[in-house]
């Protein structure tokens, strides 16, 4: 028995997002645990599934690929959200934002999860991260502390972002002002091999059992970016599968939201050229 489906990029965070609140790591945390949901738009559907509220995750996103730009969003975004024994835990407004994480990072060990999206994934597994901040950003500031301490990492990306190699991509990157023309904010690069990714294909295996395979990518009229997946299993997986997927089925897209050029000092080529 199988399934197709085509999931726009909207559909497939929700898929992932359900799928992160059943994942073992993140279970025994909310159990007896700390857990550190880094800034992004698929971790803002992770967010507002594990703890059953409403955020404007647009706002939750930093850096940013929006309106054919790499940009960021304005500083008044929402910070990392930080989960104790299944619990939220208030931001600390008198710390700043890497203040703040280091502080928390500092507290983190096994049983601890730290999760957080990627930019370009590949089939052997490994993730890559556009870094536009000049010291590496959320995710150069977390990566030495739970590597060294063994926190469980997940990356949460959808199979739109699947590259030929991350390696070999980051091979080809430069620094954030190596770049003779850059439209959009220039960008440095970390591949990162040591992370779990969960996709739509890991999303699916996890909530109903059932085997994934991706057919084909893209669309237009919104369905850009979209996944074609054909799903197999039993009967009472498919159906269970279906079921799952007509609640995801015309998730709507996020809203564009991004700094004003005007406030940026990189000052790209795209605008000023």
């Amino acid at each position: 028995m199988s399934i197709l489906v085509t999931l726009t990029p909207a559909e497939s965070k929700r898929l992932i997002g359900k799928a992160l609140c059943e994942h073992p790591l993140v279970k025994k945390a909310m159990k007896h645990g700390r857990i550190l949901i880094s800034n992004g738009t698929t971790t803002g559907d992770f967010v507002e599934e594990l703890l059953q509220e409403k955020m404007d995750i647009a706002r939750f996103a930093c850096g940013v690929v929006t309106a054919g730009v790499q940009c960021m969003t304005p500083e008044d975004r929402i910070r990392s959200v930080y989960v104790e024994n299944g619990k939220r835990i208030a931001n600390d407004e008198s710390k700043g934002v890497y203040e703040e994480l280091q502080a928390w990072i500092d507290g983190m060990g096994p049983g601890d999860v730290y999760v957080k999206g990627a930019n370009a994934i590949d089939a052997e597994g490994n993730a890559g991260y556009l870094l536009a901040n000049p010291k590496g950003g959320n995710v150069m500031a977390a990566l030495p502390a739970i590597a060294a301490r063994g926190v469980g990492f997940l990356i949460p990306t959808g199979l739109e972002k699947l590259v030929a190699s991350v390696p070999e991509a980051g091979r080809h990157m430069r620094g954030i002002r190596e770049y003779d023309y850059t439209f959009g904010l220039g960008c440095g690069y970390a591949a990162v091999s040591s992370g779990i990714i969960v996709h739509e294909i890991a999303a699916l295996e996890i909530l109903t059992g059932a085997k994934a395979f991706h057919a084909a990518s893209g669309g237009v009229g919104g369905a850009e970016g979209a996944v074609t997946l054909v799903i197999e299993g039993t009967a009472e997986q498919l159906e269970k599968t279906a079921e799952l997927l007509k609640s995801v089925k015309g998730e709507p897209a996020l809203r564009s939201w991004k700094q004003s050029c005007g406030d940026c000092g990189f000052r790209c080529w795209y605008i000023n050229g």
